[in-house]
């Protein structure tokens, strides 16, 4: 009869262990779901904010020709220079105007003015010719929280880019054929 109970609290004890097994197991896959899905979500979320607001800067690049005084008075949190506008974020998106120890995120237009036919030199296959003066710009919007610097320009450092393209404009809109 003693040998009997051992064999079933052996037995009990051995499906005890393999129901504890299963479920850590199940408990670590579903630990590395949420983690991921939680990271994917994050990520989700940093592209839309910064496609908003390359998107921002890209339309009034193109409504104001690519003046920049202009277009840093759409933006008032923005920081600009004759050639260059920066919007600081914290980490939840909203612009920062003094502070730049809480920046997470930064978006940026830089923009230098030259002749159309450099601008344009791709469009020359299909038959058209530019002249004049041009305007292009970069729009950036990066992730600088792990930075000691605010950036002026689009960096080398591709890890810190978020969303990244370029635009341009002509502004005398002289187009020979």
């Amino acid at each position: 009869m003693n040998s009997e109970n051992n064999s079933r609290t052996s037995l009990f004890l051995m499906e005890l262990i393999i129901a504890i097994f299963f479920f850590s197991l199940a408990a670590a896959v579903s630990i590395k779901l949420f983690v991921s899905a939680h990271t994917l979500a994050k990520s989700s979320t940093e592209l839309s904010n910064a496609t908003i607001w390359a998107q921002s800067l890209s339309e009034a690049f193109y409504g104001y020709n690519g003046d920049i005084p202009k277009i840093a008075e759409l933006f008032p949190s923005s920081y600009s220079t004759q050639d260059t506008i920066i919007i600081v974020f914290d980490k939840e998106w909203n612009p920062l105007l003094d502070s730049r120890e809480e920046a997470y995120y930064e978006a940026l237009l830089k923009t230098e003015t030259a002749d159309a036919s450099v601008v344009y030199s791709d469009v020359t296959d299909y038959g058209n010719n530019y002249s004049g003066k041009a305007v292009k710009g970069d729009v950036a919007v990066l992730n600088i929280q792990n930075t000691e610097v605010v950036p002026s320009s689009v960096p080398e450092d591709k890890s810190m880019i978020i969303i990244n393209y370029s635009v341009d404009t002509l502004l005398d809109q002289k187009e020979s054929e």
